[in-house]
């Protein structure tokens, strides 16, 4: 199923386009969290662009149920084992504050509620995962 526009607040592909060319932008000049994703997708905006394209995907899954993503976003970040929940403090303010910037108040909210429970989600799991580690005792 293929759909261009959300029927919860008449989101669109543009307005998942927008949010995050904006967002993106942020987060690569942010000191925080920038550096890792410097170091996990680089600086080459060419590759930057695979990787917009990518979330462009992701996000259209969850907000218009569109099935173009293919990824699993709790593997990519259970490798990169240098995130705290204070990364995901940031990630989640940033993209707060840039979503109620360039969207109406009835996207940026769902677009909130969306990114609020997912990053939970990706939180609790990857804590999950790194808890059930048996150390390397050889």
């Amino acid at each position: 199923m293929n759909m261009d526009r959300s029927p919860k607040a008449d989101i669109t592909r543009a307005d998942i386009q927008a949010l995050l060319a904006e967002f993106y932008t942020r987060v690569r000049a942010n000191e925080t969290i920038g550096p890792i994703f410097h170091h996990h997708i680089g600086e080459d905006d060419a590759v930057w662009a695979i990787h917009l394209a990518k979330i462009e995907d992701f996000w259209a899954n969850v907000m218009l149920r569109d099935r173009a993503y293919q990824g699993n976003p709790m593997q990519t970040h259970l490798a990169m084992p240098e995130i705290t929940p204070n990364h995901f403090d940031v990630w989640l303010n940033l993209f707060e504050t840039t979503a109620h910037e360039v969207l109406s108040p009835a996207k940026a909210d769902l677009f909130d509620l969306m990114a609020r429970r997912i990053g939970q989600s990706l939180m609790m799991g990857m804590q999950r995962a790194h808890s059930n580690q048996v150390p390397n005792l050889g």
